[in-house]
């Protein structure tokens, strides 16, 4: 006889241990159609007692998988003293299938599914039932049936369950009557063209929302900046029309004075519109009053204050005012910078110079630049002030600085246990305190920090780090000691995933940063995060703990949202060249669900056509090797030429460390120009007839810390490429090397020194030039500056007397530069260039090699720094220019 008891009951008694006398677990059985991938969650272990905690994070678990509604856990035992099984009975989720329409079927299946997001095997739980049908109902409102009610539902059907739309539309609501009541009779003001929706046409609220807002801005611009408009519904239920009011409520026609100084025309203009778009409210009047402030102020009006405030009209008929009470205060301007207690050096690059105005709040930013180079000297205990008489008129400004002691780092001692090893060979980061550096605070700081990072990256999350600092008797000597106190470190017991549809597990947990039995940290959570977002593949990932408060040990719950696996965009143009034009481009994500990628893009025009296939495989042979095959075929008609172009190119990356990549290639590319009408030189010589095939090898080395905005750290990269005539291209070979090294020499100072060289050469019955667009060239904004753009080098004279480049088969370059960091976003910078091109690697000579000198300035953006360069040439050549401005995106090097 069996029998069955809720081991519910017995897991919320509240204890964690086998009790005495609980029985011994005989089996353990999961009754569900594919029992294999749960049993990494079941912890009820065979030959032990049964354990109320083992069986309540085996429902935990089992639950957090997404996959399942409920999760039984029952004992079975064969006759009275038969032995004992723990059966697990996972109730199924209701995973979707497909969406059904009952009732009113304005909507069809497909549209509900995209308006309300859903997606295939998402589980239909009630409250997201509850928003599904919420989001239909709102865009039926959107649609003109302002009574409809949406059930949502979840039956039963093969594989899940069907969500079912149970729709009520109602009458569509049309619009009736429709006018707009108490609009000023200002001449020229009309509003009523603006109303909608149009009587007869279908109603919809949000038009007629919109409408009374161009109404209000209508209003505004015509200076009713108090205006308001209103919306007043009268709904007619048997007729299903919707009469509408638009209720203006104008206010005075109203003016901005502005009292006591005078203000500039484009601040005045901007404080105009800052009124009509939001009206005279409190805060729309201090935001206007504290941009007259911050003007005056970059003025060198220290003591200004103004005051907003809405004056009545003073007659009928005549605009009420907003007043921008004006008390401006002295002006007052720099006569003089000096700097007592420490060295005038410091001065440099300040924001603060003669004959500028005085601004309080430049005042405090050239005191902490102050204070932090005299911290970079070693004055740990620097503090400056500034002193800025008050009033107005030419003042002298001095800053008064306390260096104190300076003091330099002697010994400097790590305390704690080693580090245990991880899985990652990851590279030792850089500590700021060393012996014979100077002793700065925030170095002690930065390095307790590196510290506290990688011992809780190892999974020690409650590790300290304290700072011991002993001086010596006259301050100039510091003794560092870091003590360090791992306390208890966290390992990852089980990783579960959830919202997993056509997406295979393999595809999730070789991206993972965490890994059961390995260290767990906030730091490998944000960087498992990133790498799934990186696929392409998820429109959300969230990794949480199960149990935040669990000791030790950490289950980890991946929970993602799969994107559409198929996106198709397009595009219709125009231009000169083509005529018309259009592309289209197909994207099929996640295939076999690995996270691959295949794309078509497909451009047609009257004058030429392009075709582009792309397949990115992640994990080649389930290893971490990104590649990518790409095939091409494009042809067009141009002016003086026509050309086609076909070709692929298959790639291989793979990644040795943080900062070593090597990239394997084959490219194929054959490019075929004729029918050309113009000499050669003037056609670009990307379009030259020539066929390139064969192998390539790349090796990256990169330590910078950013490659945008690099502050220290090294750069080299080197690619060998090789074509042969009997893989169907010319024959030859070539190499191109380039390093970089950057150095801070302070704070706002750092060297830049790079070096290029590039070398190659024919063989067979190849011609012993490359093809032209193989070729070297050089000069222009990335090297040699000060020449125009390839124009270093050989090259031939036009019959129009233009040089031509021509480039060649050898390439060597140099460079140094200099950049100061003016401000957070300003730099100032200075380089040396040197380099040439020559015709053939046997021609190569240093006395041959171009120079140029100069000066340039870089605003520094998210996307690079803009650049503004002049590089001046020396020795230069008869007929050339002495120089040139170069403006791009990007370093030089």
């Amino acid at each position: 006889m069996l029998r069955a008891m809720l081991l519910a009951v017995v897991a919320i008694t509240g204890e964690s241990a086998p009790s005495p006398g609980a029985e011994i677990v005989h089996a353990v059985r999961i009754e569900t159609a594919e029992p294999e991938p749960l049993e990494r969650f079941v912890h009820i272990q065979p030959g032990l007692p049964l354990d109320p905690e083992a069986v309540r994070r085996t429902v935990e678990l089992l639950y957090a998988t997404g996959q399942f509604e409920d999760v039984r856990v029952e004992i079975e035992r064969a006759g009275d003293e038969g032995p004992v099984t723990a059966v697990i009975r996972p109730l199924p989720a209701p995973l979707l299938v497909d969406v059904r329409v009952e009732g009113d079927r304005v909507l069809s299946g497909r549209t509900l599914r995209r308006i309300t997001h859903l997606r295939q095997g998402e589980p239909l739980w009630a409250a997201r039932r509850e928003r599904a049908g919420r989001e239909a109902a709102l865009a039926l409102v959107e649609r003109g049936y302002l009574e409809a009610l949406v059930e949502v539902d979840a039956e039963p059907a093969p594989g899940g369950a069907d969500a079912v739309f149970r729709v009520r539309s109602g009458p569509r609501v049309r619009t009736g009557l429709m006018y707009v009541s108490g609009a000023p009779t200002t001449p020229g003001l009309v509003l009523d063209p603006l109303m909608e929706p149009q009587p007869g046409m279908i109603y919809r609220p949000d038009s007629a929302t919109s409408a009374a807002e161009a109404m209000r801005q209508r209003l505004a611009r015509a200076d009713y900046w108090q205006a308001t408009v209103d919306v007043r519904e009268k709904y007619s239920p048997g007729a299903a029309l919707m009469n509408v009011v638009f209720e203006v409520e104008p206010g005075p026609r109203m003016d901005a004075e502005f009292r006591g100084a005078a203000v500039p025309r484009s601040l005045r203009s901007g404080l105009r519109n800052l009124l009509r778009e939001g009206g005279t409210k409190r805060d729309v009047l201090e935001a206007g009053a504290d941009r007259i402030e911050s003007y005056l102020r970059g003025l060198g009006h220290r003591e200004v204050s103004v005051r907003a405030y809405v004056e009545p009209a003073p007659s009928p008929g005549s605009p009420a005012s907003v007043v921008f009470d004006i008390e401006p205060g002295p002006r007052a301007e720099v006569a003089s910078v000096a700097l007592e207690g420490a060295d005038e050096a410091l001065l440099s690059g300040l924001e603060t110079r003669q004959g500028h105005p005085i601004q309080d709040s430049v005042l405090s930013q050239d005191v902490s630049t102050l204070t932090r180079r005299l911290e970079e000297r070693g004055h740990f205990e620097a503090t400056v002030e500034a002193d800025a008489p008050e009033g107005g008129g030419a003042l002298p400004v001095v800053f008064l600085a306390q260096p104190g002691p300076r003091a330099t780092v002697v010994d400097f001692v790590l305390d704690g246990p080693p580090l245990p090893p991880t899985r990652e060979d990851e590279a030792p980061q850089e500590l700021a305190v060393r012996p014979g550096a100077p002793y700065r605070v925030r170095d002690v700081a930065a390095t307790r920090e590196v510290l506290l990072s990688t011992w809780r990256r190892r999974g020690f999350l409650e590790a300290r780090v304290e700072p011991e600092i002993e001086l010596s008797e006259d301050r100039t000597e510091a003794r560092v000691r870091l003590v360090v106190e791992p306390g208890p470190r966290t390992i990852v017991d089980n990783i579960v995933l959830a919202g997993l549809h056509q997406t295979r597990e393999v595809t999730v947990a070789r991206e993972m940063d965490l890994r059961p039995g390995e260290p767990f940290s906030f730091e490998r959570v944000l960087e498992s995060q990133r790498r799934l977002l990186s696929l392409g593949i998820f429109e959300r990932v969230t990794i949480s703990e199960l149990d935040p408060d669990r000791e030790r040990q950490r289950d980890v719950v991946v929970s993602v949202q799969e994107a559409p696996r198929t996106t198709v965009s397009w595009g219709i143009g125009y231009s000169e060249q083509d005529l018309l034009r259009g592309s289209v481009e197909l994207t099929r994500r996640n295939l076999s669900g690995l996270g691959r990628t295949a794309s078509v893009f497909l451009r047609g025009s009257f004058r030429g056509s392009r075709l582009l296939l792309n397949v990115r495989e992640p994990w080649l042979f389930g290893r971490n090797l990104d590649s990518f095959v790409t095939a091409f075929w494009e042809e067009e008609e141009r002016t003086s030429f026509d050309y086609n172009r076909k070709g692929g190119v298959a790639q291989v990356g793979q990644a040795l460390g943080s900062s070593t990549t090597l990239i394997y290639r084959y490219l194929y590319q054959d490019t075929n120009v004729f029918n050309v009408d113009v000499p050669e030189e003037e056609i670009d010589r990307q379009f030259r007839t020539y066929t390139v095939s064969g192998p390539a090898f790349s090796v990256v080395w990169d330590t910078r810390d950013d490659p945008l905005e690099p502050r220290r750290g090294a750069f080299f990269g080197s690619d060998l490429g090789l074509s042969l005539d009997a893989l169907g291209g010319a024959s030859y070979l070539k190499g191109f090397f380039q390093a970089a090294t950057v150095r801070r020499l302070r704070s706002d100072l750092a060297l830049v020194l790079s070096t290029r060289l590039g070398l190659a050469a024919t063989f067979g019955d190849s011609p012993r030039l490359l093809p032209l667009p193989e070729r070297f060239f050089a000069g222009g904004a990335y090297g040699p500056r000060g020449w125009p753009v390839d124009e270093v080098g050989p090259g031939a004279i036009t019959p129009d007397g233009e040089f031509f480049p021509t480039g060649g088969n050898a390439l060597l370059l140099g460079g140094a530069e200099l950049r100061y960091d003016l401000t957070p976003s300003f730099q100032l910078a200075t380089f040396v260039d040197i380099g040439n091109v020559y015709p053939e690697v046997r021609d190569l000579s240093i006395p041959e090699l171009r120079k140029s000198v100069g000066l340039g300035v870089r605003y520094l953006t998210p996307i690079g720094p803009i650049r503004l360069d002049y590089g001046h040439k020396i020795h230069r050549l008869p007929g050339e220019a002495e120089g040139r401005f170069h403006l791009t995106i990007g370093y030089a090097f």
